[in-house]
């Protein structure tokens, strides 16, 4: 994954793909590492040609069912390869599959090798000195005869280059391809068919369940294998299908979780001035998987629930069943974003963005429902990137402690800022923010400093969205891992818009103490969950570290989901556990604009 940084009213991330200078595309090579079961149509013949590469992939199905020959053909060729090389090269390798047949149909195939293979554009045979490349330009009406046999010739149509289906297979979860990747689809309007096989009989023919891109196992699957069939298609072109089956089978899941609970109060998705904004730190992969994670940060979370192919079907599930308009996630692994949630969720409706935090692997995503809303733009920035902030940057040349500046500066802290339009609401521009600070028990003042930045630079980029946009009425959400309790200095800054120069929090580390700095805010926050017991919980610390910060004069709370009870924490230790698959637990609330 490559990952671009834009600022205000840019391209989308999924236009980059065309700025990629592509040399090749090895189809071949990515078929012959994979477990990929592909079928061509009967006469067509593939070709895959990206402007600018050196060599082109070339396929197809030769059948002559009376020698009982059924054989696919792939080729990787060069384009300055001249007509009647790329002949003689597939007349060399379909005759070794023909003569292997003598010994039983002796005459016939020494009559059929005798024919001619060529190829032929509006009917007129193609001179062998041609080079491929010319050809390639423009594959209409031209045709490929092999013994006789005619295939019609199609380039660049729709096809999948690799799909997978995932390790964790569990009742009552959704799955989902793992990874697809494709050329010229659009998965939208692909057809997607899942089958089961009993285990204890492979010979039984594989019964269809269920089609779409997600499938959601019932009791009935348990113990069964799955099976996957894809037909890839755009608006114009169906490509040939391919099939993957699931090397583990359906197992039982983890029994009722506390998010099924939750999801009681959010069964339908909310219309009109309400709409439903979800926050969650899910835990990165990076972090879980470790040694020492799962040595002495979680010992009592089963290894197999600390899989991320385990925990994101539960976060999946969790998602889904909030049917949120907005979702703020925190710690989500770049991968985990690439392969699972942006193309599930996108075909539900959601759009995305996302960043990592400088060189990481994890960094943050907001998904929104594009149905409700449009998006205008988005921004990001690395906190410690850019102190000469506006407003920040006085109060920057106001601490005198260097060691505390050369921390605050040293970490990857992000945020990101995108701009909505509500589409029922025309007149009415959301910006939300999502974030997550810096963890280090002695760096609440490092956090509150980050805060305040953070709350600067949506002021910023919030007043070029009214210099844009001076009819709207833009308002603010900020939401994220904040690692602050409301005790400390973060939660008074958003909710009483003051911190005094002795505030508690400047001399969280004695080394680093700031001086002579207090900081002021004019926008009134408060919490749209209010300040739970617990928002992070294991064993070594319990507490509200997470918010949902909305201003008070332009919304109003009209549901907070429940909490998980202190019984549904403790049952398993501590998070995460086989129920729950993250360490913190999901913010869920309705907010209503104020009319």
């Amino acid at each position: 994954m490559f990952n671009i940084f834009v600022n205000y009213c840019s391209i989308r991330k999924s236009q980059l793909t065309s700025l990629i200078k592509v040399t090749t595309i090895n189809l071949l090579i990515r078929y012959k590492s994979t477990n990929i079961k592909m079928v061509l149509n009967s006469g067509e013949a593939l070709v895959y040609h990206v402007n600018g590469a050196e060599t082109f992939d070339f396929m197809f199905r030769f059948e002559y069912p009376s020698l009982n020959v059924n054989r696919q053909f792939n080729f990787s060729r060069h384009i300055n390869e001249k007509v009647d090389t790329f002949l003689k090269r597939i007349n060399t390798n379909v005759s070794k599959v023909i003569i292997r047949k003598k010994k039983k149909f002796a005459e016939e195939v020494d009559e059929i090798i005798k024919k001619d293979i060529y190829l032929y554009k509006n009917n007129i045979q193609i001179n062998g000195d041609t080079l491929c490349e010319t050809i390639l330009k423009d594959v209409n009406d031209l045709k490929l005869v092999i013994f006789d046999i005619t295939f019609v010739i199609k380039k660049n149509i729709p096809i999948v280059n690799s799909i997978t289906l995932p390790s964790s297979l569990l009742c009552g979860f959704p799955i989902y391809p793992t990874k697809f990747e494709s050329l010229y689809t659009d998965k939208k309007l692909s057809n997607f068919n899942w089958y089961k096989n009993d285990i204890n009989n492979p010979k039984q023919v594989w019964l269809h369940v269920g089609d779409g891109y997600l499938y959601t196992p019932n009791v009935s699957d348990i113990g069964f294998r799955l099976k996957l069939n894809c037909i890839p298609q755009n608006e114009t072109h169906s490509g040939p299908s391919v099939e993957v089956e699931s090397k583990n089978i359906i197992e039982a899941g983890p029994g009722h979780c506390p998010f099924d609970t939750r999801h009681m109060f959010t069964k339908s998705k909310l219309t009109g001035n309400s709409f439903r904004v979800t926050s969650y730190n899910i835990l990165a992969n990076v972090y879980a998987s470790t040694t020492y994670s799962k040595e002495n940060l979680f010992p009592y979370c089963p290894e197999y629930a600390l899989d991320i192919d385990y925990r994101k079907q539960l976060i999946l599930k969790e998602l889904l069943g909030f049917n949120s308009d907005i979702i703020c996630l925190q710690e989500v692994d770049n991968k985990i974003y690439d392969n699972d949630f942006m193309p599930t969720l996108s075909l539900l409706q959601y759009k995305s963005i996302f960043n990592t935090k400088n060189e990481s692997s994890e960094g943050l995503a907001v998904f929104f429902n594009k149905e409700r809303f449009e998006e205008l733009c988005y921004d990001s920035t690395v906190i410690g990137n850019n102190t000469e902030l506006p407003k920040f940057a006085l109060i920057w040349s106001k601490i005198q402690n260097e060691k505390a500046k050369k921390r605050f500066s040293q970490k990857n802290t992000t945020v990101q800022v995108l701009a909505l339009r509500a589409r029922e609401r025309l007149s009415d521009i959301l910006v939300i923010a999502n974030t997550h600070l810096y963890f280090h028990p002695d760096a609440d003042h490092i956090r509150l400093l980050q805060a305040y930045y953070i709350l600067l630079y949506i002021e910023n980029f919030t007043e070029k969205i009214k210099q844009e946009h001076p009819q709207s009425n833009v308002s603010i959400l900020l939401c994220g891992d904040f690692n602050s309790v409301p005790e400390c200095g973060i939660y008074q800054l958003m909710t009483e818009n003051y911190i005094p120069e002795n505030y508690k929090d400047w001399s969280s580390n004695l080394e680093e103490t700031v001086k002579d700095v207090s900081l002021t805010y004019n926008i009134r926050f408060a919490s749209a969950c209010g300040t739970p017991i617990y928002t992070n919980y294991t064993p070594e610390f319990a507490g509200c570290l997470d918010y949902i910060f909305y201003e008070k004069n332009k919304f109003e709370v009209e549901q907070i989901i429940p909490m998980p009870s202190n019984e549904e924490l403790t049952i398993h230790i501590g998070l995460p556990s086989i129920v729950l698959p993250s360490d913190h637990i999901s913010l869920c609330a309705d907010l209503k604009w104020i009319t």
